[in-house]
């Protein structure tokens, strides 16, 4: 096992306006560096070595990132680089990897502790609990009590389809795992099948209601504060054609949705790729009556060719949903093609003074992420396997394109974006209390999809998600490269 001893120079801090933006872009991965500032919080290890976090915010859709180290006398490597698992209004789930320790640690920090400044907590020993109770990830984390206490829950899978059993564990130093039967309301129309679900995502609803999310399928929701709460299962919005057609609920959704909860809504953003059909040249047929002579050359038997449909990338599309908890279905919010946005200018990276022109609708894009505001960042790239890659600001109501920000997508792609939305920074403004405004969360997970074999591949908090991830499929070449599909038989990427 390799070490991970430091990290490259920092980027250089970038100026907020905590008016302007409450909620950001944090690099999940991170840098590792004894940087300090008033977002710093530190714990012990379960060897007892001190461990500090610190956070460097920027305005979206700039990417924050987060700096850990090990204050010793030596700087104990670590055996992979820290990441920040998932992130709920003013906590995140920090994962370390230290190659003095054989499993990973998990560490809580909170923008707010108890004391009203940041706190980092070590957290129960996650890996092994979730060996023995084969706990789903992620997991979602809800504050009481003023927020000087916080709740950590999880679900795994139950005896029969659309049951599952939830588990809690408070903060406090004796406090025990405790777990439940969760027996969940389906809508009428569906069947307990459809409440089978792989989530990949938590988010925060109020109050202490979390929402486990298969962005393709659906949400499974209950209130880990209430013992005897029920829980519900609410649907996804149908697919747009062109991606149940190509995909058909395979590999993981992110590069074409996203989910959050904002201004009391929950919200779903969805991308796909527009298709025309390229017109092919049918070669003719020879017809005998018609001729005086039958050359031997032309009595062989030509077999019948397979008919195929060959298909070019033009553009794509933006749809955004949403809904409250009371309704019943959900609500279209904006529509957005890329012809309606035109040319985009591509800053270069390292800053170039001369920036790239080019039809947003010719560009690699993928993996929307959604903001408050109809916002909703966008990557994207020139070519396949570029090393540049931009950050594009999309606004689905003035149907205008915002900030475009370049970054290295050296070591990502952007079908499996490296960042995920959070509202740290919201709690750490001395002005702010944080009770008003957008929830957010996000998670990144590794994701695979075999629900005939779902109780063999439940997903794990393990050793083994650490090592690899399952690549996840790239979207549709674009009209440089085309896209074959025999007739009534779709092709799943």
């Amino acid at each position: 096992m390799s070490a991970v001893h430091g990290s490259a120079q920092l980027p250089p801090p970038v100026a907020r306006n905590p008016l302007l933006h409450d909620s950001g872009l944090l690099n999940s991965t991170t840098f590792i560096s004894d940087h300090r500032n008033e977002t710093t919080a530190g714990t012990l290890t379960r060897a007892g070595l001190t461990i500090q976090v610190s956070f460097v915010f920027a305005d979206p859709p700039r990417l924050s990132y987060f700096c850990v180290y090990c204050l010793n006398r030596y700087e104990i490597p670590f055996a992979k680089a820290p990441k920040v698992v998932s992130s709920v209004e003013d906590t995140a789930l920090i994962q370390v990897l230290l190659t003095t320790e054989e499993s990973p640690q998990y560490f809580l920090y909170r923008a707010r502790g108890p004391n009203g400044r940041p706190s980092l907590d070590l957290l129960p020993d996650i890996h092994r609990y979730s060996q023995t109770e084969f706990l789903c990830v992620p997991l979602g984390f809800v504050s009481h009590d003023n927020r000087k206490q916080f709740v950590m829950a999880a679900v795994s899978y139950g005896t029969w389809d659309g049951e599952y059993n939830l588990h809690t564990i408070g903060s406090n130093p004796d406090s025990t795992w405790s777990k439940k039967l969760l027996q969940v309301e389906i809508p009428n129309g569906l069947t307990a099948k459809s409440a089978l679900i792989e989530p990949t995502k938590v988010i925060a609803l109020g109050g202490g209601l979390l929402g486990w999310v298969d962005l393709w399928k659906g949400m499974v929701i209950c209130d880990v504060l209430n013992p005897a709460a029920k829980a519900y299962f609410v649907p996804m919005p149908k697919l747009l054609p062109n991606n149940n057609e190509l995909y058909g609920n395979q590999y993981s959704a992110r590069p074409l949705r996203d989910i959050t909860v904002s201004r009391d809504y929950i919200r779903c953003v969805e991308f796909e790729q527009v298709l025309k059909l390229r017109p092919t040249t049918v070669p003719a047929v020879t017809d005998p009556w018609d001729m005086d002579e039958l050359q031997d050359s032309e009595l062989a038997i030509v077999p019948p060719q397979e008919e195929e449909e060959v298909y070019d990338v033009v553009g794509w599309r933006l749809i955004t949903w949403y809904r409250s908890l009371t309704w019943n279905g959900w609500r279209k919010g904006s529509m957005v093609h890329s012809d309606d946005l035109g040319i985009i200018s591509l800053p270069q990276l390292g800053g170039g003074s001369c920036p790239l022109n080019e039809p947003f609708k010719n560009l690699k894009t993928a993996s929307p992420t959604l903001s408050d505001d109809d916002v909703v960042y966008l990557l994207c790239m020139l070519q396949e396997d570029d090393q540049a890659v931009w950050i594009a600001t999309v606004d689905t109501r003035s149907k205008s394109v915002g900030e475009v920000v370049p970054f290295s997508a050296e070591g990502t792609v952007i079908y499996d974006p490296t960042f995920i939305p959070c509202v740290l920074s919201k709690y750490l403004d001395a002005k702010s209390d944080g009770a008003q405004g957008g929830k957010r969360n996000a998670s990144h997970v590794p994701h695979s999809r075999n629900i005939s074999k779902w109780k063999k591949q439940r997903q794990h908090l393990s050793q083994a998600e650490l090592e690899e991830q399952q690549p996840l499929p790239r979207l549709l070449q674009h009209s440089s490269a085309a896209v074959v599909m025999p007739v009534n038989s779709p092709q799943c990427v």
